[in-house]
């Protein structure tokens, strides 16, 4: 008996919402829908009242935001897959925009769980600011860094690194990522370019030596990539391999999360040369699966037990009946 209920909020074709739900229903200890965010356009399923809150997921049926335990907050999407005859750049806004505040509104009024995570903190921790001060503030090393659109103080804050100085976008966009570069002397001439945006200019840290780290509240999982590119997302596969975390920076990968209040976050770090591990970003809802793919370290089975075990706990809150059910997952 399915004692738990679990919602993923997420896009379409999601294939981390759509293999999770795969094993956590297939495992049968709690019930898990996907709800996708970009959508409800069209959809008819989405409606509210002072009675119940009601959402249609993925693949039929419905399901009351109220009931829910867990909500996976995997992509909250701003755009609605809007249909070819509805061109009118306001009318496209409108669906957007009621359909973006329709869905936060029912959440915030009727959602009383256990969020991974929180939207609010989720949307404050992708920032990279923020980021860097949680990191440094829980000890872990962390490049000098400078976010600046003006070009003398980047000209300066270049001139002051005795190694490279690496240039990376603030936010980015989806439509044409960007990727980590080297500065050149050329760079430092584009008075104009500088001057469009804020850009983040950071030390390099020299190396092929990569890892990325799959934090689950206090447990980690760390793949090694070893790259001959600065950024090794540019060019997949490189060298991937199961690693191990000191725990030095287990402890402060952790504390990073509480600080950002995030309960699940893939962390991107890199080795100096002393192969001690370098905070680069945190991605709040990552990629991970193609970690286990490239690596061979089983991720699926941990991040199913991860949310079992939050469904259970939170459904245990409200519904003291399950709490046998919860023990047994404390393994």
């Amino acid at each position: 008996m399915k004692t738990g209920r679990l919602a993923i909020l997420t896009d379409s074709a999601d294939l981390h919402a759509l293999l999770m739900q795969q094993v956590l229903n297939g495992r049968g200890r709690i019930a898990c829908d996907v709800v996708e965010t970009d959508s409800l356009c069209g959809g008819g399923g989405l409606s509210w009242s002072d009675a119940r809150s009601c959402l249609s997921v993925k693949g039929g049926g419905s399901i009351d935001v109220g009931d829910l335990d867990v909500v996976w907050w995997r992509r909250g999407s701003n755009f609605q897959k809007i249909p070819p005859d509805i061109t009118n750049r306001a009318d496209v806004e409108v669906i957007d925009n009621d359909c973006r505040t329709a869905l936060a509104g029912m959440l915030w009024n009727d959602f009383h769980g256990t969020w991974v995570s929180d939207p609010h903190a989720t949307a404050m921790a992708e920032n990279k600011l923020v980021q860097l001060s949680a990191a440094r503030a829980a000890g872990l090393p962390v490049p000098r860094t400078l976010v600046s659109q003006d070009p003398e103080e980047i000209r300066r804050f270049c001139l002051s690194i005795e190694g490279d100085v690496v240039v990376k976008s603030v936010r980015g966009c989806s439509s044409a990522p960007t990727f980590t570069t080297k500065m050149t002397d050329a760079h430092l001439r584009e008075e104009v370019s500088m001057r469009l945006a804020p850009a983040i200019y950071q030390e390099c840290v020299p190396g092929q030596d990569h890892l990325r780290v799959l934090v689950l509240g206090d447990e980690i999982y760390a793949v090694s990539i070893r790259s001959e590119d600065l950024d090794w997302r540019g060019r997949l596969p490189g060298s991937f391999g199961i690693a191990q975390v000191d725990d030095a920076t287990r402890a402060g990968l952790i504390d990073v999360l509480r600080r950002l209040r995030l309960r699940m976050g893939v962390v991107d770090m890199k080795l100096d040369s002393s192969g001690t591990p370098v905070w680069l970003e945190v991605n709040p809802q990552g990629q991970f699966l193609f970690m286990q793919a490239l690596s061979g370290l089983d991720l699926v089975t941990p991040c199913v037990t991860y949310f079992e075990r939050e469904v259970l706990s939170a459904a245990h809150r409200f519904h003291p009946e399950v709490a046998c059910r919860s023990a047994e997952l404390r393994w």
